[in-house]
């Protein structure tokens, strides 16, 4: 299950269950009926209950008797359907509040957490009063980075199933290695919610440096998104990059990443990236700091920053930036797909613990 409105959440929802379903086919399914991809969570072919939550910070307060009504609805709805196991896929901030009354004690409860932290400038006092409950409410926990399960120890002593993120929109039909672009600029590509902890400034200030080198190839920074550091645009370094400042739907993703020629990711504080395993599936290079997780998701299809600076960053651009570098990363990016966990076994995972 996952409440979420918006974000990975909700995709990695579906693709979970369309794993789940190539394992046994006895899944069920509860969803937020506003999520962007609601309409293709409606056409699996399982039982499913839509519970909506709010559309607004203040529908978060006013929302709340509903809740307390949806979480009853929905453990009466578990017990109809004889269920034994419930997966919350991701944090929710409603899902988090409302398992005390939502999971029978009969029921086993599986707290997927995929940040050991909550993001600097996206934590709030609910959002750490979930995390309790999650925490608390679990079962056991699974997560998808060894690097999330050392945090995770010091806040639980509950079991911790560790797999990995398959790449969203993992084709079975096998994906092209890419080449290095000719007779246009090379496009680096960075986009989401625009918080600090991202490394926004770190990156015009990498692509400044970069620049001042006559010899580098030429090149484009895009920064798609909105969020806290969107002023940046108008700031001394904002002329460094291409900026469209605005949300991006769901069904867009897939075609904007595939639009970059390597992602990036200069993040100063992180847990793992969801957007790595987009640049996966489409065997996009990436560049990344060492922070968190970031090092593992990115080995063998991207370039690591030897540390959180704007030298190091520009560096490890730079080095995408030369032909058969970029041309092996892409192919170790494909050689990665064949053999990378798929969602049918996470799925497996999850279940067995």
């Amino acid at each position: 299950m996952h409440w979420g409105r918006t974000g990975g959440g909700p995709r990695f929802l579906l693709e979970l269950i369309e794993g789940d379903l190539l394992n046994t086919g006895a899944t069920l399914l509860s969803y937020n009926p506003d999520a962007e991809i609601a309409p293709r969570l409606e056409t699996l072919p399982v039982p499913s209950i839509a519970i909506p939550t709010y559309n607004s910070n203040l529908g978060v307060i006013l929302g709340l008797p509903r809740l307390a009504f949806n979480a009853l609805r929905m453990r009466r709805w578990l017990r109809a359907h004889n269920v034994k196991r419930v997966v919350g896929v991701m944090e929710s901030v409603y899902q988090s509040l409302a398992l005390p009354l939502l999971v029978p004690r009969s029921v086993e409860y599986v707290a997927c957490i995929h940040d050991g932290e909550h993001h600097p400038g996206e934590s709030n006092f609910v959002q750490r009063l979930g995390r309790i409950i999650e925490l608390k409410f679990a079962d056991r926990l699974a997560t998808f980075s060894p690097a999330v399960r050392e945090v995770l120890k010091q806040q639980s002593q509950k079991k911790i199933t560790v797999g990995s993120h398959p790449p969203f929109g993992h084709r079975t039909d096998g994906v092209p290695a890419r080449q290095f672009p000719t007779g246009r600029p090379f496009i680096f590509g960075m986009f989401g919610r625009l918080q600090k902890y991202k490394g926004v400034e770190l990156l015009l200030q990498a692509a400044e440096i970069l620049r001042s080198d006559p010899q580098v190839p030429e090149f484009q920074v895009r920064i798609i998104g909105f969020g806290p550091e969107e002023h940046l645009k108008v700031s001394p370094l904002g002329n460094q990059a291409e900026w469209d400042i605005r949300w991006i739907p769901e069904d867009e993703v897939d075609s904007l990443v595939n639009s970059f020629d390597a992602m990036i990711l200069p993040y100063t504080s992180a847990s793992q990236s969801g957007p790595i395993t987009l640049a996966k599936a489409n065997a996009i290079p990436c560049v990344v700091t060492p922070v968190g997780a970031l090092p593992s998701q990115a080995d063998g299809l991207g370039a690591v920053a030897t540390e959180t600076s704007p030298l190091a960053v520009a560096e490890a651009m730079r080095s995408v930036l030369q032909p058969e570098i970029y041309d092996g990363l892409s192919a170790a990016a494909v050689e990665q797909l064949r053999t990378s966990q798929t969602w049918a076994q996470l799925a497996e995972l999850i279940r067995e613990g």
